[in-house]
Parts: structure tokens; sequence; C-alpha cells
């Protein structure tokens, strides 16, 4: 079933377009709610591809608590020029964050909450899955690409996956 955009509140949607008001943008979800399984890809990994996409002309936007302040002030030392969208709005809501994957033309993100709240955007998604199931808790619709570390190198190690795998279907 696509989710229509439309029922969220319009002061999720109206602010999603003040923080992210342009294109160009690739959104980033790298940390995991539940830590009984290792799901994370590495955030070197993630910095290395956002800095990869920069030089494409696209703008790194990363999913991350705003509390979460020492990842964050590690990517913004790495990454130039990324923006942390959950930063600037005081109200943390699944909605605000809907509501900004909605402004993106692709996000890659590991199996986490957050995966499924841009899932309901319908836009393209990379997503990466290493111990978890990933045809049971992926997205579904035809945008969605799988990197699944079990079908490709045989292992539930998540950073099996390369970079390179992902570039190429960015």
């Amino acid at each position: 079933i696509n989710y229509d955009l439309s029922c969220l509140p319009n002061k999720f949607l109206d602010e999603a377009k003040k923080i992210l008001p342009n294109k160009n943008y690739i959104g980033f979800s790298v940390t995991q709610g539940n830590f009984y399984r290792k799901k994370s890809w590495s955030i070197q990994n993630f910095i290395k591809l956002a800095n990869k996409i920069i030089l494409k002309g696209k703008v790194p936007v990363f999913f991350i608590e705003k509390d979460n302040l020492i990842l964050i002030n590690k990517i913004k030392s790495e990454v130039p020029g990324a923006l942390f969208p959950e930063q600037e709005f005081n109200l943390s809501s699944p909605a605000l964050v809907t509501a900004l994957a909605s402004r993106l033309d692709l996000a890659i993100s590991i199996d986490n909450g957050v995966m499924h709240m841009i899932g309901l955007t319908n836009i393209p998604m990379i997503v990466l899955f290493g111990p978890t199931n990933s045809k049971k808790f992926a997205p579904k619709n035809n945008l969605i690409k799988i990197l699944d570390s079990k079908n490709i190198y045989n292992s539930n190690d998540i950073n099996t996956i390369t970079v390179e795998d992902v570039e190429k279907l960015i």
C-alpha cells in the first residue's frame, strides 16, 4: 500500500520544505535502535560514500537523533556540507522524518526504524542488510534496491558490503 504523504500534518511538510528547500539531496540513515544484532555498517563507509556523492553535486543529509552529538560532530568534521535536519526542528517525530525524506532524491539506509519511515515516501532507496532478513523487513516497492551481505558474500556481517557495492546502485 502506498502511503499518501498528504496525510501528514502540514506543519511537518512545510518545515521539511524550509529545512531542505532544494534538490539533489541524498539521505543516510546510519544508526540502529536495537543493538542485539550487529546491523550497522561502518560509519567510515558512510563518510566515504557521502564524500563521493558531494563530488557528484549531491548534498548528504544524515538522519541521526540530535542527542547523538559525538557521531554528528564526527561526520561534520569529515563531511563538509553534510546536513542534519533533525537538529533544525524542536519536535522529534516520525512524521517529520517522513516529511524530510520526501525531499530526498535517494536514501541509503541500514535496516532500522528510519528506513521504514523513509520507505513510506516511495523514493528510491538502497537498503543494506546483514544479520536480518531482507525479504521480511525491506520496504516493498519497485524503487528499493537491496544489498544483503548474506546473498552477496554469504555472511551475516553487514560490513562485507563495500562502498563500491553501494556506489554501483546509486
